[in-house]
């Protein structure tokens, strides 16, 4: 079995994730609502950034993978001139990065918050949001919250299998996915499996593999490290419409914090 790199080709990660599109009217709606400047941390290929900036918002985003920036930079040259206007795109590490400048909000979307594996990364992300935020300016982030364990899954087995088509080549793949939860480290690992298939969506041929482990951040854990940060909690939510107040039940937690 061959591996990949999950952030190693912005034109695979695009298709790939083509059909995430839940989360785009909120952050437009929090564009809209900031009605300024906006840092998105961890931007990707600009999934977010695009539909921010056409809501009318100035967006800088920042990834640490640079195929994503690069591939970002390429969907820019096709947009409209006022929608290429309001967005700049920066390889940079979000644990360390500093701009000198404030933003009216922070965007950190996509579980990216996750990321931070080890709790001094984990607070340098925080840190690294306070700083670039201004003194009336709201931090924007969502991420999964277990409840209370990732259920128990067969090692060898393949769920939630999905067809994508490889955008080089046309080639049509089925993606299916694992995960193997450290309990005692609170560390998801992520397992996502791609084998071509016919014209029926049948697979076959070998399979390639790409690895990505995940902090799983309970509740508690995550205001602790908001409060030690510098950070109060505005707006807590379930779900993405802020209809439904954040139960701690599992699944999406969305999350508006500002400067203490």
């Amino acid at each position: 079995m061959s591996a990949r790199d999950h952030y190693g080709d912005g034109v695979w990660y695009d298709a790939e994730y083509v059909h995430m599109r839940a989360d785009i009217p909120y952050y437009e709606r929090v564009a809209r609502e900031t009605d300024g400047t906006i840092l998105e941390l961890a931007c990707g290929t600009g999934r977010l950034t695009f539909p921010m900036a056409s809501a009318g918002a100035e967006v800088l985003g920042i990834d640490i993978a640079s195929p994503m920036i690069e591939r970002a930079h390429a969907k820019r040259a096709e947009l409209p001139g006022d929608v290429q206007r309001r967005v700049a795109f920066r390889v940079g590490d979000m644990r360390k990065i500093r701009i000198g400048r404030k933003f009216d909000a922070v965007v950190l979307a996509f579980n990216t918050l996750m990321h931070m594996i080890e709790d001094d990364d984990l607070v340098a992300a925080l840190e690294t949001a306070r700083e670039h935020l201004a003194v009336d300016g709201r931090f924007h982030f969502d991420l999964h919250t277990p409840y209370p364990k990732l259920p128990d899954r067969d090692p060898d087995a393949r769920y939630d299998p999905q067809q994508m088509i490889d955008p080089r080549t046309g080639d049509r793949y089925v993606v299916s996915e694992n995960h193997d939860y450290d309990a005692r480290r609170q560390l998801n690992t992520m397992s996502f499996f791609y084998r071509r298939a016919d014209a029926n969506g049948e697979p076959h041929g070998p399979e390639e593999r790409a690895d990505l482990t995940l902090r799983v951040l309970f509740p508690r854990e995550l205001d602790y490290f908001l409060r030690q940060t510098g950070f109060e909690v505005v707006g807590d939510f379930d779900d993405f419409e802020r209809s439904v107040p954040f139960s701690g039940r599992g699944g999406r937690r969305v999350v508006i914090a500002k400067k203490r």
